[in-house]
């Protein structure tokens, strides 16, 4: 039977390794993305008869609203701080970085319930893709990032990326 009142609506907050990272805007989008190898036999042709997982992609983007150095960083995980305090970020490594030094778990909380019941977790999750730093006047500074979640092989199979439901448990 429908019900009206599993209708939601609303923003998430953010937090990368246990710390919320400010307001958003524009809210968040989570992707996930299942790849099956379709099989065939001679017998019925190109008909498939079955499929093969030969992996899965979940990612969110996030559009952080309070542009500052930690959030930058957040959002370039290859930059190193510098200045005192930590005031500035400093852009350009050589090749050769592994991913795995910069992961971070990723977790997005709706915030129109008083429940943990539709949080969505990237246990091990890296930012990919460019990032574009809007300088004008009719917009608002945003940090758009998107995070890829990766491989996390402390988890057992069937939950070695995220989660979608009760984060406390």
């Amino acid at each position: 039977m429908p019900d009206v009142l599993q209708v939601e609506l609303g923003p998430v907050d953010v937090q990368i390794n246990g710390v919320d990272i400010g307001h958003c805007k524009g809210g968040a989008e989570v992707m996930y993305e299942a790849n099956w190898k379709e099989q065939s036999v001679d017998k019925y042709g190109n008909s498939p008869v079955q499929a093969v997982l030969t992996g899965e992609r979940m990612t969110a983007k996030i559009r952080m609203a309070e542009y500052n150095i930690l959030n930058l960083k957040r959002a370039m995980p290859a930059a190193t701080y510098a200045g005192a305090a930590n005031t500035r970020i400093l852009l350009g490594s050589k090749v050769g970085k592994r991913a795995s030094d910069n992961f971070v778990q990723v977790v997005l909380h709706p915030t129109a319930n008083n429940t943990r019941k539709h949080d969505i977790v990237l246990y091990k999750a890296l930012p990919m893709g460019s990032i574009v730093l809007n300088h004008t006047t009719e917009d608002d500074k945003v940090i758009e990032v998107e995070f890829l979640a990766f491989i996390d092989e402390s988890k057992n199979d069937g939950n070695y990326l995220g989660l979608i439901g009760d984060s406390t448990t």
